[in-house]
Order: structure tokens, then C-alpha cells, then sequence
């Protein structure tokens, strides 16, 4: 039996976070001793904790007192030269608490479970210190477009050595997989492409699952609308287009209500923009929900605004619930995900008028959004778990197993 470590950064709600849980719910247990390493305990936040598998046992590094210190001194860095020196002060010991740990925790694990055949650092979240671990065979996941994430070219340098240190860099996607390579041309050998893992069971049962909404839920379910499931945030996702452009829409003839599913740090702005484009009795901000999946069932249609994307989970769980989908052409995922808009709508970023007609022709044409939910349904189980399931055991065995080319 394989000892594997994987490490992430939490078990709050987040996209990545769902991804973890149906990639650890994949592993054949029969095969690896996986042990969970989690950087934040956010205690009553982490809210897939019991998703977990009960014989994966998780170990935390930071509590949330440090947790809570960190946020209170990052807030409060811009207020004078001493708050910035106490925050990057701060920052540096949370950096060397994260790494002594993390070492105390491998100890530990290979203590109770002997030798670690490999560590996964599943969002790179270890990249400062790999290198000190003495690990003997180590992977990094990569979950969103370097680019994008990095604009100084010191940074962008800085991660590449960084990568350079693990035996294999996993990306979500083939366009993310040819950005790396292309910026760092010293990977292209330890590059490998593995999809996100999906549940499709698990989404279609919950799809299906309404004994815990309540009477206005229930009444909200009854009417019809469009949904938008995403992060409220103005730096990634393209709020400002999505509601911009559904007013349009309406403005010729669309009637039907927009949800908006998520919650995130820019709430209120995000609020304000729909109340200045006066569209508070059409616009439902339904919050955050564990279950997106039975507003997705019964929704008209999806869309999806973003200036940029790691890749785009909901869009292939609208598709697998035979949602047609309208999405921004962002980089880097929903592109290969519709197929160049083959499987789905694809508009481009920031253009609220392309994003207004197709509104308006996915509400019109039937037809086309009939074809679109069966055609969209069935590339979505390109991605199904049991798929992804042999391409990552295949990936685990070649590096522990030292078949393969990476190193």
C-alpha cells in the first residue's frame, strides 16, 4: 500500500475545496494510505470537513487564532509605514510556522504510517518551502492560469524555480498546460494534464434534494430564472458585465429573473451595481449554498461571467445537469470546455451586448438550447470520475514507481 500525502490550503467553501473532496473520495483506499494536510482551521468555516473520507485522517497547521491575526494585520497594512512592517513582520512567521508544522506533521505521519511514498502539494501552497522537506517524490497541482495570477515579471521567475523543484507539475487543462510550457520552457518535460474529477452521481442526487430548503426557497425554485453560481468578487469574476448585459436584455423583452448563487469579499459593490442599474425585484442574490446543484436543475439556462478562470467547475456541472450555458471566452478552461462553442455559448470578456443576445436567442430559440443541453450533457462525462480516477492513479504509480520521464 502507497502513503500518500496531499496538502491544501482549506475546507472552507470554494471551488477548489469541491474538487479536493471528489478527488479524495476517487482514491482507491485499498491501494494508498492517504493522509490530509490542511493549512487553515477556519473551525465552523470548514464546511466540507465531514465530506472528507472517514479513513483519511487530517492534520491542521495553522489554528485560527493565527488565522484571524493574519486578517486583522493584512486589513489594516495600508494605515501607516508601521502597520506595513508589522504585517510583512507577521507574514514571515506564519511563512515559518507553516513549514516547521508541516514538518512536525510529515513526522508524525510517517511515525503512524511509515516511509511517504509522495506528497502532493494540491495548490501549491508549499512551493516556499518543498525544498526543505526532504520529501522523496513530491507533485504540484496547478488550479488557475499563472498569467493571470502573476503580472510582475519577478514573481512570475521567482514561482518557476519554485515548480522546477517538484518531479511533476499537474494541470486542470491542455490551454493551462501550453501556458506553462510556454513560460517555462525548463517544465515541459514534468508537465502532465489531469481534469478535474466530477461526481456526477453525487450531483444529479443532489440536483434532486429539497428537504432542507425552506418555504421561500421553495417558492424561489417555482419561478423562472437564469442562474449565475460564482464567487462574489470584482478582481476575477466580470460582475459588472453579467448584470450589465442581463439589463439589456431585458430592457428588450427578456422576463425572466437572474440568481445569483455566492457569497465573497465584494458583496455589497456587487449589490450596489445591480441596485443602480435598477434591478432589485429582478435580480435574487441567493448567498451562499453547500447544494448549487438544485438551483442549477431548475434554472432556464447558465451563465458565466469572468474575466479569468483556473477552469470553470460549474460550467461542466450545469452541462451534466443538461443546463445549456452562455460563458465569457476567458482564459483559461471554458474555451475547452464548450469546445470552441461547440457544447455551449461563448461570449466575449467584458462585451455586455454579446452577452445581452444571446440572452435573448438562448430564451427564443428552443431549439438551440434543446441541443445545446444534449450535446453539452454528454461532452460533460468527458470528465467523469471514474475517467480521471485511472488517469491519476496512472500518474501515481509512474512517479512512485520511477516509470516515468519527469525528473
Amino acid at each position: 500500500m502507497k502513503n500518500l500525502v496531499i496538502r491544501s490550503g482549506s475546507l472552507r467553501m470554494g471551488g477548489l475545496e469541491r474538487v479536493l473532496i471528489d478527488t479524495l473520495n476517487l482514491l482507491d483506499t485499498s491501494k494508498y494510505k492517504v493522509s490530509l494536510i490542511i493549512e487553515d482551521d477556519c473551525e465552523e468555516q470548514n464546511i466540507f470537513q465531514n465530506d472528507v473520507p472517514k479513513d483519511i485522517q487530517i492534520y491542521f497547521i495553522k489554528p485560527k487564532s493565527v488565522i484571524d491575526k493574519t486578517h486583522k494585520y493584512r486589513e489594516n497594512r495600508k494605515k501607516s509605514f508601521i502597520s506595513r512592517v508589522l504585517y510583512n513582520w507577521n507574514m514571515h512567521l506564519e511563512h515559518r510556522l507553516c513549514y516547521e508544522n508541516t514538518k512536525k506533521i510529515l513526522s508524525l505521519i510517517e511515525e503512524k504510517n511509515g516511509e511517504i511514498d509522495l506528497f502532493i502539494d494540491y495548490d501549491w501552497g508549499a512551493t516556499r518551502y518543498i525544498d526543505k522537506l526532504n520529501l522523496k517524490n513530491k507533485i504540484v497541482w496547478i488550479h488557475n492560469s499563472v498569467s493571470n495570477l502573476m503580472k510582475k515579471k519577478s514573481k512570475i521567475e521567482r514561482f518557476g524555480k519554485r515548480l522546477k523543484k517538484y518531479d511533476c507539475v499537474v494541470s486542470i487543462c491542455d490551454e493551462m498546460k501550453e501556458e506553462i510550457e510556454e513560460i517555462y520552457p525548463f517544465l515541459k518535460r514534468k508537465v502532465k494534464r489531469v481534469y478535474n474529477p466530477f461526481d456526477f452521481e453525487k450531483i444529479e442526487r443532489m440536483s434532486k434534494d429539497k428537504e432542507k430548503l425552506s418555504l421561500e426557497e421553495q417558492g424561489l425554485l417555482k419561478d423562472s430564472y437564469i442562474l449565475a453560481v460564482s464567487r462574489l468578487d470584482t478582481v476575477q469574476k466580470d460582475y459588472q458585465t453579467l448584470l450589465k448585459g442581463f439589463k439589456k436584455a431585458l430592457d428588450n423583452g427578456f422576463s425572466k429573473k437572474l440568481y445569483i448563487l455566492g457569497d465573497g469579499p465584494n458583496s455589497d459593490e456587487i449589490k450596489k451595481i445591480s441596485k443602480d442599474f435598477n434591478l432589485e425585484n429582478k435580480v435574487v442574490f441567493l448567498g451562499r449554498k453547500k447544494n448549487p446543484y438544485i438551483w442549477m436543475k431548475n434554472c432556464e439556462f447558465f451563465v458565466h461571467s469572468s474575466k479569468y478562470e483556473g477552469f470553470g467547475l460549474v460550467i461542466v456541472e450545469a452541462m451534466s445537469l443538461k443546463k445549456a450555458t452562455i460563458v465569457s471566452d476567458c482564459k483559461v478552461g471554458p474555451k475547452e470546455i464548450l469546445g470552441n462553442g461547440k457544447y455551449g455559448v461563448l461570449f466575449e470578456v467584458g462585451d455586455y451586448l454579446e452577452l445581452s443576445k444571446s440572452i435573448l436567442d438562448l430564451d427564443k430559440d428552443l431549439n438551440k438550447r434543446e441541443q445545446l443541453e444534449e450535446i453539452g450533457y454528454k461532452k460533460s462525462l468527458d470528465f467523469s470520475g471514474e475517467i480521471i480516477k485511472k488517469e491519476i492513479e496512472k500518474l501515481i504509480n509512474s512517479i512512485v514507481e520511477g516509470e516515468n520521464d519527469f525528473k
